[in-house]
């Protein structure tokens, strides 16, 4: 087990880290060039785009929807087995909570390992600095054992402070991000984190297996439209990250579809008229479709194949109660046996 790893805040009652969110503008422009602007690839919305101050403010909305169930069964799953991860997590150990939003998720799993009295680090990464100062101020209050800390910066400056530290690492992937892909472009994200990972590092990674299109689609399409004001969010962002007001909402209208090839549910941006930016080689004609916030629901088995070709092993499984399809995955490089 190595040291717990000396902390650097921006001052002593921020307790975050930053790992890259000072360079968050440029980071955001390459993201918006090479996946947005790129003719030669498909015209993708990075999801980066949606986590601004305005974005993170309405997903909080969202995320307590009545159709939206993702969250809160996931809550549920953890509220059950939290007790069972914390006695499997060794003291010392530093947890990264890669995309930790308002931090109710995690929350039960952080109280199990108080009621254990370990003494852990976590770290919780998220692209809204304000937002980000206030949650782990305000979650840091309520421990004692479990120092709480914020990472200011994308999953890419995660990753490379993450290799830094050599205590036994945790990284937690809840709410179906790591996964929620295309299998060969998930796999390849996975197998990102899979080969900084240590025998005695973990990745705990929750999945959404929902089948239901009906449930699905309630869950991203509700009646007060915050959904869509939160894609369109994406869009203005990249008004301000870019320096030209590109985007009009008047120019385009937001689209839901279910894949037919997986079980997928995505937004998308569909041009009324060509919309064009010279000054950023934008030139997007009528009809011109712009991709968003894929959302996509993989079978267990699907997921074995995914861990198997990142080269992990899946130790433990556990699901949410009743009949939700919500997943808890805990991975490994080592094949050692471990149970819930």
């Amino acid at each position: 087990m190595g040291p717990v790893p000396k902390v650097t805040c921006f001052n002593s009652e921020s307790r975050v880290v930053d790992v890259g969110g000072t360079r968050l503008q440029g980071s955001l422009q390459s993201m918006l060039m090479k996946r947005m602007l790129d003719p030669s690839k498909q015209c993708v919305l990075p999801s980066a785009l949606l986590s601004d101050d305005i974005g993170s403010s309405l997903w909080r909305k969202i995320n307590r929807l009545p159709d939206y169930y993702q969250t809160r069964e996931e809550i549920t799953l953890l509220d059950v087995y939290g007790d069972e991860l914390a006695d499997l997590i060794e003291p010392g150990t530093v947890l990264v909570d890669l995309g930790c939003g308002d931090l109710r998720k995690v929350r039960p799993l952080l109280d199990s390992l108080e009621r254990s009295k370990k003494s852990v680090q976590y770290y919780g990464l998220d692209l809204s600095l304000p937002f980000l100062q206030a949650d782990i101020k305000n979650l840091a209050r309520d421990f004692t054992h479990v120092q709480c800390y914020g990472l200011w910066g994308t999953f890419d400056d995660a990753l490379r402070w993450a290799k830094t530290i050599k205590s036994p690492r945790w990284f937690l992937s809840l709410g179906s991000i790591l996964g929620n892909d295309f299998p060969e472009p998930a796999t390849e994200h996975i197998a990102r984190w899979a080969s900084i990972m240590t025998p005695d590092d973990r990745i705990l990674l929750g999945m959404d297996a929902t089948e239901d299109p009906e449930r699905i689609w309630r869950s991203y399409h509700d009646q007060g439209g915050l959904f869509e004001r939160f894609m369109r969010g994406g869009l203005e962002h990249s008004n301000r990250v870019l320096g030209y007001e590109w985007y009009r909402p008047q120019d385009w209208e937001v689209v839901g579809i279910m894949s037919v090839e997986y079980c997928m549910h995505q937004f998308a941006f569909r041009a009324i008229q060509a919309v064009q930016c010279a000054p950023i080689g934008l030139d997007f004609p009528r009809g011109h479709i712009i991709d968003c916030y894929e959302a996509f629901k993989f079978s267990p088995s699907e997921m074995q194949k995914m861990f198997k070709a990142a080269g992990l092993h899946q130790l433990s499984i556990v699901k949410a109660p009743g009949s939700s399809a919500i997943y808890e995955y805990l991975l490994s490089t080592s094949s050692c046996t471990t149970s819930m």
